[in-house]
């Protein structure tokens, strides 16, 4: 995927810049709207179009998704919306990337100013509101596999304002920051890249700092499959393979991220509204 010359309006100038001296391998490539960032790289990958890293960013996607195919909605003007595919040795386990992706991004959220970012498990970055914590963005991982690596596709989109009439969601803005995509992207796609190329060793080191970031330690939560409830307890923290553990009344149990999804109990987001 060649990354093109940028035009006098690049809004990724200054990131190519960087990226040109800090990784100099990864291509990187601009489109004004498109499908979804994720879809295009998994298609690139699987067709041999890439033969190094590479980051697609957009900015707008009409059929953006996250986790378990849910939709995430984007109207061009107020979203960081990128993907990063990046080629592992063919079988290599990408399980508990997501995680560690959700570290570096929070992290380098935090270097921004937005110290309050969080995270919720398995993918998601949080910021505190007057109630709840509400969603600023999400990470989504797929792989896709060829003959000579396995190529992981890491899609996130970060809210830079906070969307109208979503009170679950929150945009920099809530944290006092007023960014534009370019910036944003500056900070966030050489954290996201130096964490991969520092291969499983940083990957462990971000995976042993998440439960320090982790929103909902200690608070009621419910597991839910296809929005039925399969059991209830107290989030603790991650269990070394990125599964969550949970404290139940029949003994603590361990949640996979493939499995289902985490809510908090009614209760318990009742207390955190007050």
């Amino acid at each position: 995927m060649s990354d093109g010359a940028p035009s006098p309006g690049d809004p990724l100038s200054s990131l190519r810049a960087q990226l040109a001296a800090t990784h100099p391998a990864c291509a990187v490539r601009w489109v004004e709207r498109t499908g979804s960032t994720n879809a295009d790289l998994l298609q690139a990958a699987r067709s041999g179009q890439l033969d190094g890293p590479a980051l697609l960013v957009t900015a707008q996607q009409t059929a953006g998704r996250g986790r378990q195919g849910r939709v995430w909605a984007d109207d061009a003007r107020t979203s960081v919306l990128c993907s990063v595919a990046w080629p592992f040795p063919p079988q290599h386990d990408i399980r508990a990337l997501s995680l560690a992706v959700g570290v570096w991004l929070a992290q380098a959220l935090h270097a921004l100013g937005a110290a309050s970012v969080r995270l919720k498990w398995p993918n998601d970055l949080l910021l505190p509101g007057a109630g709840p914590w509400r969603k600023l963005g999400g990470v989504l991982v797929e792989m896709a596999d060829t003959a000579s690596a396995r190529w992981a596709v890491i899609g996130f989109g970060i809210n830079l304002r906070t969307p109208p009439g979503v009170p679950q969601a929150a945009g920099l803005d809530a944290a006092g920051l007023s960014l534009d995509r370019g910036q944003v992207l500056t900070a966030l796609a050489p954290a996201l890249l130096a964490g991969l190329q520092g291969g499983a060793r940083q990957r462990d080191a971000a995976l042993a700092q998440w439960n320090a970031l982790h929103a909902w330690a200690g608070l009621a939560v419910s597991v839910q499959d296809r929005g039925q409830t399969q059991f209830s307890g107290t989030a603790l923290g991650l269990a070394p393979d990125g599964a969550l553990r949970v404290q139940t009344p029949q003994g603590e149990r361990r949640v996979l991220s493939a499995d289902v999804s985490l809510r908090l109990t009614a209760t318990t987001a009742a207390d955190t509204a007050k």
